[in-house]
């Protein structure tokens, strides 16, 4: 079974990781996607709890019956790292997809044990504005292939400011997980 593996904090999830997934998905005739929030990720101070990003996780995706999600990461008393848990899910890697955004590729040899990934997986990348295709060959030490179709410019980084701004953001996070957002008073 071929299967698409998209991690992160997703704090808030947001448009762009679904279209992210769909288009792994028929592109590369993957089965499935399990999205997998980050625990406690050694590289990113979180705004919301992990609780609170896997419901919002599950919010996001839950129209998507191709698409599941994983608490294989719910320990956040210790840093959370991919290879880790990558091992942990124990999947064949000609089978196995890792998805990830350009400008997380392009920073992976910062992450722990990163040189062990391609042990686990095969990668994807979407690409991201601002990070060339010169730049990603020359930074991201693993092959891969990329997700083709128009650069989505949506972070969670953005999400964030234009909440605490009381910016609209209908068009970056769907309305289930605005209700939620608002309902625990988060960001």
């Amino acid at each position: 079974m071929k299967i698409g593996i998209l991690g992160g904090t997703f704090d808030p999830p947001h448009f762009a990781h679904k279209e992210i997934a769909k288009r792994a998905l028929d592109q590369f005739s993957l089965e499935k996607i399990i999205f997998i929030p980050a625990g406690n990720s050694w590289q990113k101070q979180n705004s919301a709890t992990y609780e609170n990003r896997f419901i919002m996780t599950q919010l996001l995706i839950s129209d998507e019956e191709l698409f599941e999600i994983s608490d294989i990461e719910n320990n956040v008393n210790q840093p959370t790292y991919t290879v880790d848990t990558l091992k942990k899910l124990n999947l064949k890697k000609e089978e196995t997809f890792f998805i990830l955004g350009a400008d997380a590729a392009i920073g992976i040899s910062t992450w722990e044990s990163y040189e062990k990934l391609s042990n686990y997986v095969q990668f994807l990348i979407a690409p991201r504005k601002k990070i060339s295709e010169k730049n990603l060959k020359n930074n991201f030490p693993f092959n891969y292939s990329l997700i083709l179709g128009n650069e989505l410019d949506i972070s969670s980084t953005t999400v964030r400011r234009l909440l605490l701004e009381k910016k609209e953001i209908s068009s970056l996070i769907p309305k289930n997980i605005i209700e939620f957002i608002t309902s625990q008073s988060l960001y």
